[in-house]
């Protein structure tokens, strides 16, 4: 019924403002000298009347339809095709101004009304054909006054605080508007492209430094190369394929277990590839890395000039009661792509690992410090150039606590938080990618770098703001309770060890690590690989451990008692 009488008034505004423009035309004409004073003072009236309802009165009527209806864009009022969404863009700098133009050469998917930006000497300024309507400050009232349905953040290098503060002002005022954010490691190139605009999320509101990667040294290393990536279906995997187009490779040979997730990954990048005036070849393929004859045929089909290995079972608590495969996957697997970037003569082979793999606690923890011993070792007594990028928490992926907060929080809470006191340290899946890459590309063999993953954040202050992004109060609209840690998992996260002292590269978000003792038993790891392996289906879950601990005597598994009594409990 609401829908119903917003159109109509807006069908009598038009009619009104028809007949108030014609009675102005043809009144002078009409009327003779006795009325054409009192026609013109009444038309004026109309007119001021007209004005008025159009631009005050209607775009507060459509704002509430909006947020009733929780719509992104509007339909148009005549009832036929949706009109574009019309939006206001935060920063009138180079991103700004980048998009506007993207925008134009898109067509009209998106109506830019114009920009806001903290710089009162931009004020009135044109950019692009758009007017800088004011200070960022002033979005709730131009949201209503022009009729946005999504604000558009370009401000690529604002810290996190300053994002969260745009955002909580625009959801109090405007629950139903859209917030789009250009993430910042966009900044990392000179055309930021519209197509990287995406929802706003923790990632924009955690503080961290401005991202800055040094494209020329990828460029040189990777330019006119084959790209091997493993776990290409995965939250890195993918975006590791779809950095990489960045770069003037030859060949792009996407692997990935999971079809979905590499039919996903092909959709994706159809539109990249379009926007690319010479895009790359791009294979994918369903393989399992733990296959080694199947994964023998794509080496040998494309023989890749680097490999980058992201595929893992990473979930901490289900790997604790999955032990064999956790082994069977992450090592035998990884065992396998080193010997065919060894037999194949990969030029670099680059492994992913993840702060867990430090004193780790979990099987998941240890199966990855194995795999970065053995990639050190495949090194250091067959010459090929190895690296391993250890990183922590990634924003978003799948499977990790924002998607499962998210949900928690649509359905109405509460939100489970392990422990008060758990902390993470988190990066962006973008940000996390394009470093690994640029790492990768510093690479002489057996390195292991560290990204600078800056502060740990304590989940608890991590959920209360993603319930005050979703427009709730924590506490209030929805509760977050305590469930106990799960099997594997610790308070806090190491990103090295006491024996690795770190020195900076070329990029500052990059860190060496400098190993001042070898740290594995090359024997024992090479009985593991070969022979272990492959008897670990007959072991008990003990067993298992033992073995593991043999290779990685630092680890402190979670006792088996404590493990049994909370084997239902897989997620927070």
């Amino acid at each position: 019924m609401t829908a119903i009488m917003i159109r109509y008034i807006v069908l009598l505004a038009i009619a009104t403002a028809t007949t108030a423009a014609l009675m102005v035309a043809l009144a002078p004409a009409g009327s003779g000298l006795v009325f054409s004073g009192f026609a013109l003072i009444a038309n004026l009236a109309l007119f001021v009347l007209v004005a008025a309802v159009d631009h005050y009165l209607l775009p507060r009527l459509r704002m509430l339809r909006r947020r009733a209806a929780g719509a992104d864009a509007v339909p148009n009022v005549l009832g036929g095709e949706r009109r574009a969404p019309r939006a206001i863009v935060v920063g009138a700098g180079e991103a700004g101004r980048t998009i506007v133009v993207e925008y134009r050469k898109r067509g009209r998917d998106r109506e830019v009304v114009g920009f806001v930006d903290d710089d009162p000497a931009k004020f009135g300024a044109t950019v692009e054909g758009r007017r800088v309507l004011g200070s960022v400050d002033r979005l709730p009232e131009l949201i209503v006054s022009h009729n946005v349905d999504e604000v558009i953040v370009a401000i690529p290098s604002a810290a996190g605080a300053r994002i969260y503060r745009i955002i909580t002002a625009v959801k109090a005022a405007h629950p139903g508007v859209m917030i789009r954010i250009l993430p910042s490691v966009m900044r990392a190139f000179d055309t930021p492209l519209v197509p990287e605009l995406r929802e706003i999320d923790m990632a924009d509101l955690i503080d961290r430094d401005e991202i800055v990667v040094d494209t020329g040294r990828i460029r040189e290393r990777f330019g006119g190369a084959t790209v091997l990536v493993t776990g290409a279906g995965g939250s890195i995997g993918s975006e590791l394929c779809r950095q990489m187009l960045r770069f003037s490779i030859t060949r792009l040979v996407a692997i990935g277990h999971g079809e979905n997730s590499i039919y996903e990954l092909a959709k994706n990048l159809r539109d990249h590839l379009a926007a690319l005036p010479d895009p790359p070849a791009v294979e994918y393929r369903i393989v399992d890395i733990k296959d080694y004859a199947l994964l023998e045929r794509v080496f040998a089909e494309h023989r890749p000039d680097v490999v980058f290995h992201a595929a893992a079972h990473k979930h901490v608590p289900l790997m604790e009661f999955n032990e064999a495969e956790a082994v069977q996957n992450n090592v035998g697997g990884s065992y396998a792509l080193l010997r065919l970037a060894r037999k194949y003569r990969a030029g670099r082979f680059v492994m992913v690992s993840t702060d867990k793999a430090v004193n780790p606690t979990s099987v998941m923890g240890a199966t990855k410090r194995i795999t970065e011993l053995l990639t050190l070792s495949f090194h250091r007594r067959y010459g090929l150039t190895t690296a391993i990028v250890r990183f922590g928490n990634v924003i978003g992926s799948r499977g990790s606590i924002i998607p499962l907060f998210r949900e928690q929080i649509a359905r109405g809470g509460p939100v489970t938080v392990t422990h008060p006191d758990v902390e993470r340290y988190f990066m962006s899946i973008p940000e996390a990618s394009i470093l690994v890459i640029n790492a990768a590309a510093y690479a002489a063999g057996g390195e292991i770098f560290v990204l600078d993953m800056g502060r740990q954040h304590r989940i608890l202050e991590v959920a209360q703001r993603l319930i005050r992004l979703c427009g709730r109060e924590p506490g209030r609209d929805i509760a977050i309770t305590f469930t106990g840690l799960r099997p594997g998992e610790k308070l806090s996260e190491e990103l090295h060890y006491a024996r690795e002292d770190l020195s900076r590269t070329a990029n500052d978000k990059i860190f060496l690590l400098n190993q001042r003792r070898q740290g594995a038993d090359l024997p024992a790891l090479d009985r593991f690989v070969t022979a272990g392996i492959k008897r670990l289906p007959s072991l008990t879950s003990a067993e298992i451990r033992r073995e593991i601990k043999r290779i990685v005597p630092e680890c402190r598994f979670t006792p088996e008692q404590s493990r049994k009594r909370a084997s239902d409990r897989l997620v927070t």
